[in-house]
């Protein structure tokens, strides 16, 4: 049995890649900080805040996994990542993959972001040729963990992939991103008050995010990878495509909203990496991923 520990378990992405380990055979030990219901068979759950450290040590003690997929790291909606609690969460996750490989521990994968690079650049994004100088606390801290794995790889030869996740959305996102929004605005009938929405940004459907971090997971490939879809839609496209689905167009008002301070106008991620490296294919494109989201929303 391939035993994996995964921090944010029940969070939006967490959520999603459980369910693809446990098609894939995996025994999952599954870390949160609160208890959750559907509970299935191979998925341990670990009612846990990961700042407990004894407890989080004694977990891979016992388990001794083979793979580790961290996915835990408070991040705040929106844009707006300066909090100062990042630097915890870095500090933190340094502890939890020492633990991980003191006790056996074989291939690491952790979700990074594409806020991790100079965004301001505007064109294609790429794992090697663009530089990682983010504006942000979030994407200097995420940064700074892949540059101390980095060492780690270097001095010790661990076996480590970094996901740099692009824009996701779909079922069970935090309610105050985008979507989200956009969905609770339009079936409450209310306003959709937006930015301009001409921003470009590289959207990939959240299950597909999810298939492409056991991707990596199962992968051998060691570094950087980008996790998008490759292409770039238009804020004003998506949120019109959620609108037209509901047959609502006139409650979407854009303009309204200033953009966030020091928000990128394109951002578009080259895969030539994740889709050469690993076993990962694109399985939703946007229409089908905007109507499942939907559905979900309307259960």
């Amino acid at each position: 049995m391939k035993k994996i520990v995964v921090t944010g378990a029940s969070g939006f992405i967490g959520n999603h890649c459980i369910n693809i380990l446990i098609e894939r055979g995996y025994q999952v030990h599954a870390v949160c900080r609160s208890s959750v219901e559907n509970k299935v068979d191979n998925v341990y759950w670990y009612e846990i805040d990961l700042f407990d450290l004894d407890k989080i040590e004694n977990i891979f003690k016992e388990i001794k996994p083979t793979y580790f997929l961290h996915l835990a790291w408070k991040v705040e909606s929106g844009l707006s990542f300066g909090s100062n609690e990042n630097e915890k969460w870095f500090n933190l996750s340094k502890k939890l993959v020492n633990y991980f490989y003191q006790n056996g521990g074989k291939r690491l994968v952790v979700s990074g972001s594409c806020f991790e690079y100079d965004l301001s650049i505007g064109h294609v994004i790429s794992e090697e040729g663009t530089p990682l100088n983010s504006n942000n606390e979030y994407g200097k801290n995420k940064n700074n963990l892949y540059q101390y794995l980095k060492s780690l790889q270097k001095d010790d030869g661990i076996d480590f992939a970094w996901g740099r996740i692009f824009f996701t959305f779909g079922p069970g996102q935090k309610s105050a991103s985008l979507v989200p929004y956009v969905i609770s605005s339009l079936i409450n009938d209310k306003l959709v008050e937006t930015t301009d929405g001409n921003q470009e940004y590289d959207y990939l459907y959240v299950e597909d995010v999810a298939l492409a971090l056991v991707s990596l997971v199962e992968s051998t490939y060691v570094g950087a990878v980008n996790i998008s879809s490759g292409k770039t839609i238009k804020l004003k496209e998506l949120i019109l495509k959620f609108a037209k689905a509901f047959d609502k167009e006139h409650l979407i008002k854009f303009g309204v909203r200033e953009r966030p301070e020091n928000s990128p106008s394109h951002v578009q991620g080259n895969i030539e990496i994740l889709k050469n490296k690993t076993n990962w294919k694109k399985q939703f494109d946007i229409d089908i991923a905007v109507q499942k989201t939907i559905n979900f929303y309307k259960q």
